[in-house]
């Protein structure tokens, strides 16, 4: 099966500063939108909360898939619910909402508007083993992308007949997905250490 495959580099992200640490932005799309002019339909981005409390930016209208990656903790989303997270666990809320963090900790975002939404699986690869991570399509939706982010470790997969290797901090983006129900990866750890994956799952409904 043919995919538009691109492999994003660290080198390649956008970095920005937010109240409480260091972001990154990893990418939006369309390729030409801008976070600040809240025109994308998706984006994916990494954030440091450097201090202890801290607020969120308003989003209106975005829908937020939020998953630690380093470190814990809690969301206070204001007259709504209080949720403890750690290390690879995630949360989903509104952007508009009034949510607080208490704690420090490195996080993975997904942002998604209008009909876009998406989800977030983290994959753990054993040192020396591979991985068949397999993504069926729902029936009632269109598979947009799906996103391999290394928050640390390596891991090698085929794609279109070539090899691309992923390294920490790397971001594989594969779409053109619409051709078939099931999607199946073969993700492998050629090295001695754990390597974990964030998966982004982008479709429109």
């Amino acid at each position: 099966m043919n995919y538009n495959v691109e492999l994003i580099r660290e080198e390649n992200y956008k970095p920005t500063f937010w109240s409480g640490g260091m972001a990154t932005e990893l990418i939006t799309y369309p390729q030409n939108s801008d976070y600040a002019n809240r025109n994308f339909l998706w984006r994916l981005g990494v954030a440091k909360i450097d201090i202890l409390e801290s607020t969120f930016s308003t989003l209106p209208k975005v829908s937020r898939k939020f998953m630690v990656i380093e470190g814990q903790i809690t969301l206070d989303h204001e007259n709504k619910y209080k949720k403890s997270l750690n290390s690879f666990e995630q949360d989903s809320f509104i952007g508009d909402w009034n949510t607080k963090t208490y704690g420090k900790a490195s996080v993975f975002n997904l942002m998604t508007r209008e009909n876009y939404q998406g989800d977030l699986i983290h994959l753990n690869i054993p040192p020396k083993k591979h991985l068949n991570f397999e993504y069926k399509t729902q029936l009632n939706k269109d598979l947009i992308a799906i996103c391999f982010y290394t928050v640390e470790g390596t891991f090698k997969t085929t794609l279109n007949n070539k090899q691309f290797k992923v390294n920490t901090k790397g971001l594989l983006k594969v779409d053109y997905l619409k051709s078939s129900f099931s999607h199946e990866f073969v993700l492998n750890n050629d090295s001695s250490n754990i390597t974990n994956i964030v998966v982004s799952v982008i479709y429109c409904s």
